[in-house]
């Protein structure tokens, strides 16, 4: 396992919401399938055999044998390329919350996982409360300087500018404020799991162009690479799972997945749009969900969730049209929700918990999407009534 980063060298566009018809707004964060596609766009470059629409393929040619790239090449397809965060920054849970007014000594940042399950709900007043959205390092929110850049499209067949096509684009730049008022590179990362090869491999890209207008400039990134030895367990996973539990009632044991990147579980099977969703029971999407996650029912029932979700669309550069590039939008659980298992004590399982967290859940976990973590810690460290109550 190692880190990956990519410390940004200009301004970064990585396609996100598009507000209006002439104004799109930069994620805060680099998608598995873009960091993907970069490395395939770089590979290409750097190719001897003729790849079309900078589509990777390797063509086990003779310079292949030769090539310095022939490892990375081969089996680019089976890597799992991570969502990248800035500042190895995760996203807060849905159960995140911070008071709306407060004092300096008071702790700013709360989590109401635990008493939610352990009163009733008339017994929490959550009015004070609001939630916290985007990510965080170490309990305190990660926010980016974003850059408002205006162009206008060009006609270049008339090299005049395209009439009523002026655009906005709002852009992270690739520097941010520290504490002491210093200017300070933005960088963005993840884990990756590679062979020593793979990474020796990786390691000869030192800068990578990522994300939307690098033909502009947008997205040069300088690559790191740094082996991780502190990797999750089975036994930190079950020790996390008693932490989480304790003050809790005996007969009522919890597993929470947070989910660290946005999932695809399938929820257009049950119908693309808001009222569909409603249509259905509270206890019909438990039930959808527990089949998508995919633990034993025989030891694991999903008691509550706490998501949101979005349309995620997108294009196939490697197809011939721009009809055929475009993809079917499908419908997203965002990072940051919640799934609690209820399960018996003696169910639990840590290797069974910590193969879940290695393959993630869903679809197109090769891309990033669906890395989960067991009973964040978060959960416990932030509870609102720090076991004053629980139980």
């Amino acid at each position: 396992m190692y880190k990956i980063k990519a410390v940004l060298k200009s301004p970064l566009m990585i396609g996100g919401k598009t507000l209006s018809s002439n104004y799109r707004e930069s994620r805060d964060y680099i998608p598995g399938s873009v960091l993907r596609a970069a490395y395939a766009k770089a590979l290409v470059e750097r190719c001897h055999c003729e790849q079309r629409n900078y589509w990777l393929d390797y063509k086990d040619e003779p310079q292949c044998k030769e090539c310095e790239f022939r490892t990375i090449c081969q089996r680019f397809s089976q890597l799992v390329f991570p969502t990248l965060y800035p500042f190895g920054s995760r996203p807060y849970p849905m159960t995140a919350r911070e008071k709306k007014y407060k004092y300096k000594e008071e702790r700013s940042v709360l989590d109401i996982l635990k008493s939610r399950l352990s009163l009733s709900e008339n017994d929490l007043d959550e009015s004070a409360w609001k939630r916290l959205e985007g990510v965080h390092k170490d309990g305190k929110t990660v926010k980016l300087i974003h850059s408002t850049i205006t162009r206008t499209a060009i006609d270049y067949y008339r090299n005049t500018a395209k009439e009523g096509l002026l655009y906005t684009q709002n852009v992270i730049s690739e520097k941010y404020l520290k504490e002491n008022k210093e200017l300070a590179d933005v960088y963005f990362s993840g884990e990756i799991q590679l062979s020593p090869e793979e990474e020796k491999e990786l390691c000869r890209i030192e800068i990578l162009h990522i994300g939307a207008g690098i033909t502009k400039g947008f997205g040069v990134c300088y690559m790191f690479y740094e082996e991780q030895t502190d990797k999750d367990t089975s036994e930190k996973i079950e020790e996390r799972v008693k932490e989480f539990n304790l003050g809790m009632k005996e007969d009522k044991q919890f597993v929470v997945l947070d989910l660290l990147t946005d999932a695809y579980l399938g929820l257009e099977e049950i119908g693309d749009d808001s009222l569909s969703q409603t249509e259905i029971s509270t206890e019909q999407m438990l039930a959808f969900l527990e089949k998508q996650i995919g633990l034993p029912k025989e030891k694991y029932h999903l008691y509550k969730v706490f998501k949101s979700q979005e349309i995620l669309t997108g294009f196939n550069t490697s197809k011939g049209t721009e009809k055929e590039m475009r993809r079917r939008g499908h419908l997203v659980v965002k990072a940051g929700a919640v799934f609690v298992y209820q399960t018996l004590s003696k169910c639990i399982d840590g290797e069974e918990l910590a193969a879940l967290e290695e393959r993630g859940i869903g679809k197109h976990t090769e891309h990033g999407f669906g890395k989960i973590c067991v009973c964040d810690s978060f959960h416990t460290q932030y509870d609102v009534l720090k076991g004053e109550k629980n139980g």
